[in-house]
């Protein structure tokens, strides 16, 4: 017996974290491998059930729709206007609108709409209502419908013309209120205007008896009398802004009457609360209102004003010699106070009315919906504040040109050109009242125009259901209980990381797949019988990947000096013996020289079956001293390959490998066996296999497909690392034979083997 050298080599770095396993395709794929003929006939059954419990949960639904149109300009009898804002904004305006509480909230309080079962048990009925109507174009028309599906057609229909009779009935109740305060309005300013002709009238008379000694009004005025002076022009655009500033009043008004009633309104609606009571609404509206003064064209204008009379005063404090106390930095500084002054009082004076659109501001955002209608109404109010002070400034701009340069024409021309001057003046005032008039005229005439919005056709009650059979529905039901059962599986097995694919092997232990062995198609590889074609085409494939794995431990420069190997895995069942014994033949084959296998697993011995030889004495005599190791090893089977059968145990394994018993037998096993084969038990079950691989040179690590986990593959290479053992690769055994085939090919090396396949 010569003494057993073992070659230690360096032990494989593994690193400090291993990447855990990803949902990847190839992953998919081999979860539906492994399941498909369970989760498919469950699918099946869950896609029946729920396709029918669609089916039968199916409700029709019907869709009832109005049909209006919307005008792009506004019709008018005589009196054509330019339409305000953009057509789309206004289209868009209508659609909110009818969406809106304003008009849904009178809908809702129907007795007949608000007892429907779907509106009934909705906690904020306007606000499901507003979801379910649907305003739409038809094609680039100014066609509209309104839409919406109910259980039932006639309840539909009734919601649908319900929605649209109390948006007509609001568009009416506002346009006509407007309109008729506007004309209102301007019919008290006509009649002022017409005051003012009657007063003019009279000092024209007296004017003209102490200039003439005639009445001018007893006939008609002499002919220089009414020709065209050079202030002519600048009296027409005069009167224009005039007029244009009148109207521009009386809307103002008008539509600040209007939010006034609406925020009226907001405060009823909040159950007579007022909206500002609380001290964080009244410190807000108060921000607010600052911000409004602050931010108006009048404040804004003075600021500027003062601005740059500082700027002024500056350089003349600084350019001057007397500095402060000069004359001209005097009378700045002056000046600035009376603006400052001026300023002040006009900010006392914009306060009502910047609380007042504080005031909407805040029930704007209280109100949902009817927050944009407000918000359009302020801005437009914004748009026509801005354009009457444009107008004023304008108005004040042109009669101080008008006054300066009459009062120049009337000291060179004497009492001739001023009542030359009053004549005109009441021509001016005479134009403003027909003008005025003629305003109110008009918008009193166009109140008969026919309206923009027109409704075309009422709803009626659907014949049929939007949707007569719910095929999308079930078939999205199907579908989704077909792929459940098949989901799981995915889920468990991402749950339970069991090895598919060599790939996948590698990335998750960080050590080479030394080979793949193909499935061994019989329990005994070496029996040779009267098997099948296929039976034997397996059975080599079998042995040709054995072969491959011997090639690769034998070529390999790390593993050259390798003598003993254990070949051990982590549980059960994961083929390392099968793995193990034709190992063991295929290096006997190779080589020529007799080879040594032991088996190892003493709990549960199996190598004495495979080889059909006596278990005892054995490798549990060997080590309790019961025999020596010559008497226990079997060299009957064949003269190259030397077993030495587990033995009977009687004692436990611990006991036979914790005192040196086993280290000092491989001391013993002669120098003639080139290698050395150890079958070891289950590491994770059976940790006396750690005993056994430390001794070894080297440990090749079995997985079975399908059936080892990545996180038990884990824990014995890092139980191998911990004591000292070498794990050099790994096998991934039980690969299908088709498998096998197509990824490396099959060739045959025999011609009596290519027929029998």
């Amino acid at each position: 017996m010569s003494e057993l050298q073992p070659v230690r080599g360096k032990s494989v770095a593994r690193p400090a974290t291993i990447p855990e396993q990803n949902l990847s395709p190839q992953f998919v794929l081999d979860a539906l491998r492994r399941w498909w003929m369970v989760a498919a006939p469950i699918g099946l059954l869950l896609a029946a059930a729920g396709g029918a419990t669609v089916y039968l949960l199916f409700e029709p639904v019907y869709e009832a729709a109005a049909w209006f149109k919307i005008e792009e300009r506004t019709p008018f009898l005589a009196f054509e206007t330019k339409n305000e804002g953009r057509s789309k904004l206004f289209f868009q305006t209508q659609i909110e609108t009818i969406r809106s509480p304003l008009v849904l909230g009178p809908v809702i309080k129907r007795p007949e709409i608000a007892r429907l079962p779907e509106i009934a048990r909705q906690p904020s009925k306007a606000a499901w209502l507003a979801r379910q109507i649907r305003v739409t174009s038809v094609g680039k028309s100014e066609l509209f419908r309104v839409l919406y599906a109910g259980p039932d057609p006639t309840d539909a229909a009734s919601v649908v013309n319900a929605v649209t009779e109390s948006y007509f009935k609001l568009r009416d109740q506002s346009d006509t209120k407007r309109n008729q305060r506007i004309i209102d309005l301007l019919g008290r300013e006509k009649n002022k205007r017409s005051r003012e002709v009657l007063r003019l009238r009279d000092n024209l008379r007296d004017l003209a008896k102490e200039a003439t000694g005639k009445d001018p009004f007893s006939g008609r005025l002499e002919a220089n009398s009414l020709q065209k002076h050079p202030l002519a022009d600048l009296e027409g655009r005069l009167i224009a802004a005039q007029v244009e500033r009148t109207v521009l009043e009386a809307r103002i008004k008008a539509t600040e009457e209007e939010l006034e009633a609406k925020r009226r309104e907001g405060d009823s609606s909040d159950g007579g609360e007022d909206v500002l009571a609380s001290k964080h609404e009244a410190v807000f509206r108060d921000a607010m209102a600052n911000k409004i003064i602050e931010d108006s064209a009048e404040v804004q204008q003075q600021k500027a004003l003062i601005a740059v009379k500082r700027s002024r005063l500056m350089d003349v404090g600084e350019k001057s010699a007397r500095g402060k106390k000069a004359a001209a930095y005097v009378r700045l500084a002056d000046e600035i106070r009376g603006d400052e002054q001026a300023l002040d009082q006009l900010r006392e004076e914009l306060k009502p009315r910047a609380r007042r659109e504080a005031e909407l501001a805040i029930i704007a955002r209280r109100t949902e919906m009817g927050a944009a209608k407000i918000e359009r109404r302020m801005e437009e109010l914004a748009k026509m504040r801005s354009d009457r002070d444009a107008y004023r400034v304008m108005e004040e701009m042109l009669e101080k040109r008008y006054n300066e340069q009459r009062k120049n024409m009337e000291q060179s021309s004497g009492d001739t050109m001023e009542l030359r001057f009053r004549s005109d003046e009441l021509i001016r005032a005479e134009k403003v009242f027909e003008l005025i008039a003629q305003r109110a005229l008009q918008l009193q005439t166009e109140r008969g125009a026919p309206a923009r919005v027109t409704l075309m056709q009422s709803a009626v009650p659907p014949g049929a259901p939007v949707v007569v059979f719910p095929y999308r529905n079930v078939a999205l039901a199907v579908l989704a209980c077909f792929c459940l059962p098949f989901a799981l599986a995915v889920f468990w097995e991402r749950l339970v990381g069991r090895v598919s694919n060599s790939q996948s092997l590698e990335r998750q232990s960080s050590l080479t797949v030394l080979g793949e062995i193909a499935h061994l198609p019989v329990r005994t590889p070496i029996v040779h019988g009267s098997t099948s074609a296929r039976i034997r085409h397996d059975l080599r494939l079998f042995e040709e990947s054995i072969d491959s794995l011997r090639t690769s431990l034998a070529l390999s420069e790390e593993l050259g000096g390798m003598r003993v190997l254990a070949i051990t895995s982590a549980a059960s069942r994961e083929g390392k013996t099968s793995v193990a014994s034709q190992l063991a033949v295929s290096f006997a084959r190779a080589t020529g020289q007799p080879l040594l296998l032991i088996d190892g697993d003493m709990r549960c011995p199996d190598i004495h079956n495979v080889f059909e030889v006596p278990l005892e004495p054995g490798l549990a005599k060997v080590l309790g001293g019961q025999c020596s190791l010559e008497e226990a090893i079997v060299t009957s089977w064949s003269d190259l390959i030397h077993l030495l059968p587990a033995g009977k145990l009687e004692v436990s394994p611990h006991s036979l490998l914790g005192n040196g018993a086993w280290q000092s037998m491989l001391e013993k096993i002669p120098s003639c066996y080139r290698y050395v084969l150890i079958d070891t038990p289950p590491m994770l079950s059976a940790s006396e296999a750690l005993v056994l691989a430390k001794a070894a040179d080297a440990s090749l690590v079995c997985v079975m497909r399908d059936v080892s986990r990545v996180d038990q593959i884990r824990k014995i290479l890092d139980r191998l690392s911990a004591v000292g053992s070498r794990p050099v690769g790994l096998v991934l055994n039980g690969v299908p034979a088709r498998d096998y085939s197509y990824r490396w090919g099959d060739y045959s090396y025999t011609h009596e083997e290519r027929q029998g396949a």
